[in-house]
């Protein structure tokens, strides 16, 4: 049975999936369950649990914030058009998020704003047998249910 998170992670999966890339006819497409061995499925996304913190505001009650990572991967077979479609996604897919804050009604909110930007890297990555450029976002939300209010 699905859950807010759960809810959360697939819409953050379908905004990276609708992001645009560089000039290129190449649209991005869902990372498979199983390491790639060529470059066919590229360029490609996954989003996933990160992490998250949480904190106690009583005995019974807690508030939880997931980071959610979505990770775009292209290839390193031309690094001038990986990095074409790189730096597309990082206009495109930011402006995504923030025209979506409630990840379709899903959190309250993406905790991002001028103190608490959300960030992103890219480097090489090893996904199964090929090395990929990666670029990774790390965005931390704010659930619905939260304060969790838990009994003893």
């Amino acid at each position: 049975m699905a859950n807010d998170l759960d809810n959360a992670i697939s819409r953050v999966q379908q905004i990276a999936l609708a992001t645009s890339l560089s000039s290129t006819d190449a649209s991005v497409k869902s990372a498979p369950d199983y390491p790639i061995e060529n470059i066919d499925p590229l360029p490609m996304a996954i989003s996933y649990l990160g992490g998250g913190e949480f904190n106690m505001v009583s005995a019974t009650m807690h508030k939880n914030f997931p980071t959610i990572h979505v990770e775009f991967h292209f290839s390193r077979m031309s690094l001038k058009y990986a990095y074409q479609d790189i730096n597309a996604v990082a206009l495109d897919f930011p402006a995504r998020l923030a025209d979506d804050p409630t990840l379709n009604g899903n959190v309250q909110t993406i905790l991002a704003g001028r103190d608490t930007p959300i960030g992103y890297t890219v480097r090489p990555f090893d996904w199964g047998k090929v090395v990929t450029q990666m670029m990774l976002f790390v965005i931390p939300v704010k659930l619905l249910n939260t304060p969790v209010e838990t009994s003893t």
